[in-house]
């Protein structure tokens, strides 16, 4: 159970300005209203407390995203751009609401299409994900937030991202409350903005950090 935490400023390692990317997985298709998306929103603001950044929010709902495990599924597969704007991100903010206790199946779609960055780092020892900074945002009714938390931190941990210490922002619904009201519940809970302040605070200090020193990993030259 999150119990609410002091939110303190503190001296950033460097004030350089940081690329935040947002993958929204929420299945509601634009413009129709995401709390999801609502919520990123809210740590893409606290983050501007600190340095400037430049931060775009894919919502896949609205994105051609192709099953399977490569890095281009179809001739209209729109990975290889969400791909190519991973790469040249310092900070990516996986966002999902939570169906049925778990990540939603957008959510899953990111995460089984990741697997072919993960090949590159079988084969050429160094991620494509070193240096980057990630956090979660998770929204839903009833409960399944600190599962569905869990389970993507496992896969962003081996695939290559640090993860900062309170790196997630979440909300979920009382149980037997009609899901329309949740939007309503979440802008007046305290705890809501204190879990955005610490997340945004602790992903801009350790992307200023790997800025500043990036882990650079020395493969060994292939033996002829």
């Amino acid at each position: 159970m999150y119990k609410t935490k002091p939110c303190f400023e503190c001296e950033m390692p460097a004030s350089n300005p940081l690329r935040v990317l947002v993958l929204n997985a929420s299945l509601k298709h634009a413009p129709e209203l995401s709390n999801t998306e609502e919520l990123a929103e809210l740590v893409l603001e606290r983050m501007n407390d600190h340095t400037a950044i430049e931060s775009e929010i894919i919502r896949l709902a609205d994105r051609n995203l192709s099953p399977g495990l490569g890095y281009r599924e179809s001739d209209d597969d729109e990975w290889p751009e969400m791909v190519a704007k991973i790469k040249a991100s310092d900070i990516v903010i996986f966002a999902t609401p939570v169906w049925w206790g778990g990540r939603s199946s957008l959510m899953q779609r990111v995460i089984e299409r990741l697997d072919a960055l993960d090949e590159e780092y079988h084969a050429s020892g160094r991620s494509a994900l070193y240096n980057k900074v990630a956090g979660i945002v998770i929204t839903g009714s009833e409960d399944g937030a600190l599962h569905t938390m869990g389970t993507i931190m496992m896969v962003l941990t081996w695939m290559g991202f640090t993860l900062p210490p309170e790196c997630t922002c979440y909300w979920v619904g009382e149980v037997g409350y009609p899901p329309a009201q949740d939007r309503a519940q979440r802008l007046v809970n305290p705890a809501v903005p204190n879990m955005a302040k610490n997340m945004a605070r602790n992903l801009v200090y350790y992307a200023q950090l790997l800025k500043m020193h990036p882990l650079v990993p020395r493969v060994a030259a292939a033996v002829a």
